[in-house]
């Protein structure tokens, strides 16, 4: 999927007890489709908006946005969430898993969303849980994992529905190296069998040299 964002900008809107900031200022990127992008900068610099923008959570102040024929900036709220649950698979820092649902349930709630049928719903989320290499610990729940599973599992989640876009916003920030390593080779093989295009947010010089390309970020503004 083509990702593409004509002269964004994004401000967080003020209050009586705080002023308006400007989090991204006039942005334009063209991401080919099955690209593995990487969006690099230090805390702060406005890769995490960039990333929500890109995946129809939020809308942009001014500016356009793009995701193949879409343009997400003028959809109405049903239109994105129906976009978001076909598309889109995200990837969080914390994980995001669901503590009372188990494994298998994490991996398959977006295909009950959806409402793929029972049979297909096992077939894939097996599929997924060797693809992760965790398939014994499908009935095992999230307070029973290691973060490095924990992520995995989050991952699993975000490509059961075979979605054209991957974001991930900082994957291993909350990860030891071994684990970290490990995430993001799952993340280059996903990319380089299944080939979505994939928007991965980071500060990580090691992360960031599994992309096909680099696009830096600081004090809202990018370049490559």
């Amino acid at each position: 999927m083509r990702v593409r964002l004509d002269h964004v900008t994004h401000v967080y809107a003020g209050s009586d007890e705080s002023a308006s900031v400007q989090v991204l200022d006039d942005v334009t990127l063209d991401i080919a489709s099955g690209t593995f992008a990487v969006l690099m900068g230090a805390s702060g610099s406005g890769k995490s908006t960039l990333l929500n923008l890109v995946g129809a959570v939020d809308r942009p102040t001014r500016g356009r946005i793009f995701l193949g024929e879409h343009e997400t900036s003028s959809l109405d709220e049903q239109a994105l969430t129906m976009l978001r649950r076909v598309s889109i698979g995200y990837v969080f820092q914390f994980f995001n898993l669901i503590p009372t649902l188990n494994v298998f349930e994490n991996i398959a709630f977006p295909l009950s969303l959806a409402r793929v049928p029972r049979g297909d719903v096992e077939k894939r989320v097996q599929e997924v849980l060797h693809r992760i290499g965790l398939p014994e610990r499908a009935s095992h729940f999230p307070n029973e994992l290691s973060g490095g599973e924990m992520q995995r599992v989050a991952i699993g989640r975000a490509i059961v529905h075979r979605p054209p876009l991957l974001l991930a916003d900082e994957p291993t920030g909350n990860l030891d190296s071994r684990n970290g390593e490990i995430v993001l080779d799952l993340l280059k093989t996903i990319h380089d069998q299944d080939r979505p295009t994939i928007v991965l947010a980071t500060h990580s010089e090691r992360a960031a040299a599994r992309g096909d390309t680099i696009i830096h970020i600081a004090d809202g503004r990018v370049s490559r």
